[in-house]
């Protein structure tokens, strides 16, 4: 039982550690030249690149999940907002999977954390495709 106990409580040291420098919050960096583009960082972490003043390259977004260690590049103009709602439903499916709650209720941090970082996430590429 001991071995159990000390198990447990390592597992949550651990796990409080990873969300404690995994969740300091997002970053965002954006890079435009001729054709503009704007960004608002979330929970996750993103950069927006945009180039060629006459539209000739089309305008892009790299959205990250670190929690997933994920990362999605957004076309404007091509990217979906169905395609975006998709990898959001799928990468929730895999935060339960990785980061599930070890005991149902409350669910753990990081799994709180990871569904967070996925709803900015997709929020910001909705904003950028409907910019």
């Amino acid at each position: 039982m001991l071995r159990i106990f000390s198990t447990h409580r390592l597992f949550t040291f651990l796990l409080t550690g990873l969300m404690i420098t995994s969740c300091g919050g997002g970053t965002s960096s954006n890079t435009s030249s001729g054709g503009g583009g704007t960004n608002s960082g979330g929970g996750g972490t993103s950069s927006n690149t945009s180039s060629g003043g006459g539209g000739t390259t089309p305008q892009t977004l790299t959205v990250r999940v670190p929690l997933l260690g994920r990362s999605y590049t957004i076309t404007k103009g091509t990217t979906t907002r169905d395609e975006i709602d998709s990898i959001a439903a799928s990468d929730r499916i895999s935060c339960d999977t990785v980061w599930g709650p070890v005991f149902p209720d409350p669910p753990s941090v990081t799994f709180r954390a990871c569904t967070s970082q996925v709803n900015s996430a997709a929020q910001e590429a909705r904003n950028f495709i409907n910019s």
